[in-house]
C-alpha cells in the first residue's frame, strides 16, 4: 500500500513538475512577444488612404513594440482578398489587418460566399481614426460647394462618372450615398485601390470621387484635384475653403469613415492586450498626433479605441450598413 502511495506522490510531483513547466514557457513566450517584426495587411493597392493610414500607425507601433510592422499591401474585391488572407493567417499575433466601414461592415452583406465571417474570425483590437470623406473632382469640375454639386449631377449624371476603391470599399459606398440622397445614377468605376483611382481624376478620366482626408487634404490643397465640399457638418481644418454639406440644402449627407486594426481568431489574449496598449500608444504618439491633424484625420473615443469599444463599433456598423446594401440592390459584378 505504501509503494502504491509512493507510486502516485511521485506521479503527482512530476505532473505539477509538467504543469509548472508549461505555465513558465507560456509566460516566458508571452513576455518575449514580438520576438520578429509584425505584417499589417492593408486590402488595397498602395497609396490609397488605408494604405497611408496603415503605414502612419504601423511607424509608430513599430517603436512601440520594439519591432517593425511591416505593411503589405494585399488588393483585391473590395478588401475582401485581403481580408480572407488575414482570417487565415495563423494567430499568433504576428498578422494583423486594418479594415473599415466598407471593407468590414459593408462587404460582410454585399459579398454572399465570403470565406470568413467578419464578426466570429476576427478580434477587433482598437478603432485608430476616423476619417472625415470629401468629394475630390478634376480641377476643371464646374460645381463648388453640394448645391451645386448636386444641381450639375442631376443635369449630367448619364455622362459623368465617379471612382471607388472596388464594389464595397468605402469610397463605393460613399458615390452610391450620394447617387442615392440627391436621387441620380453617376456610373462608378472600380478600381484595385483608391490610389489609382485618385490618379484618374487628377489626370481628369474620370470627373471625381469620395475619398478620405487622409489623401485628400494634400491634393486638394496642391491644387491637384477640386474639393467640392466635405461631408460633414462644418468645414474641416484641413481644409478650411471647401464647404461643408451642412452649409447646403442637403445637410442631411455626411459621411465619416471609421478605421481599426483587427487579428484573426484564437490570437492568445495576452497578446491581444499588449497590441491594444500599443495600439493606443503609438496612435497618440506627438508625431501621429501632428500627421492626423494635418490630414483631417479625427482620434477614435476612448471606448472605441478599447477592445469591447471596437468589437461593439464592428457588430453595430455590420447591422447598419445591412439594411442600406439590400435597399441599394447592390452585388459585386
Amino acid at each position: 500500500m505504501n509503494k502504491i502511495l509512493r507510486k502516485i506522490v511521485r506521479l503527482q510531483q512530476k505532473l505539477l513538475l509538467i504543469g509548472l513547466s508549461c505555465i513558465v514557457a507560456s509566460t516566458v513566450a508571452q513576455a518575449a512577444y514580438p520576438e520578429k517584426p509584425v505584417t499589417l495587411i492593408v486590402p488595397f493597392a498602395a497609396g490609397g488612404p488605408t494604405d497611408v493610414l496603415a503605414r502612419v500607425v504601423g511607424e509608430s507601433l513599430g517603436k512601440v513594440l520594439g519591432q517593425p510592422v511591416i505593411v503589405e499591401n494585399t488588393p483585391g474585391a473590395g478588401g475582401t482578398v485581403g481580408n480572407t488572407r488575414a482570417s487565415r493567417a495563423q494567430a499568433d499575433g504576428y498578422t494583423m489587418l486594418i479594415g473599415n466601414g466598407g471593407t468590414l461592415a459593408v462587404s460582410a452583406t454585399l459579398y454572399k460566399n465570403l470565406n470568413y465571417d467578419v464578426l466570429t474570425d476576427f478580434i477587433p483590437i482598437a478603432s485608430i481614426g476616423d476619417a472625415p470623406q470629401v468629394v475630390s473632382a478634376r480641377k476643371d469640375f464646374p460645381a463648388t460647394g453640394l448645391d451645386e454639386f448636386a444641381a450639375y449631377l442631376k443635369q449630367n449624371a448619364a455622362k459623368l462618372n465617379f471612382g471607388a476603391a472596388g464594389v464595397g470599399s468605402g469610397t463605393w459606398l460613399g458615390g452610391q450615398l450620394i447617387n442615392v440622397k440627391l436621387g441620380v445614377k453617376v456610373n462608378g468605376v472600380n478600381y484595385r485601390g483608391a490610389g489609382q483611382a485618385v490618379n484618374d481624376v487628377m489626370a481628369g478620366h474620370i470627373d471625381y470621387m469620395v475619398e478620405s482626408t487622409t489623401t485628400a487634404v494634400r491634393y486638394v490643397n496642391s491644387g491637384m484635384v477640386k474639393g467640392v465640399v466635405v461631408l460633414r457638418p462644418q468645414r474641416i481644418k484641413a481644409l478650411p475653403d471647401v464647404p461643408s454639406a451642412g452649409e447646403s440644402g442637403y445637410p442631411d449627407l455626411l459621411y465619416d469613415i471609421w478605421n481599426m486594426v483587427l487579428v484573426p481568431k484564437g490570437t492568445p489574449a495576452p497578446v491581444v492586450a499588449q497590441l491594444n496598449e500599443s495600439i493606443r500608444k503609438a496612435i497618440q504618439s506627438p508625431e501621429v498626433r501632428a500627421k492626423f491633424e494635418a490630414a483631417g484625420i479625427e482620434m477614435p473615443s476612448e471606448v472605441q479605441q478599447t477592445q469591447a469599444g471596437a468589437a461593439a463599433l464592428l457588430k453595430s456598423e455590420v447591422a447598419r450598413w445591412r439594411p442600406v446594401i439590400i435597399e441599394l440592390g447592390a452585388t459585386p459584378d
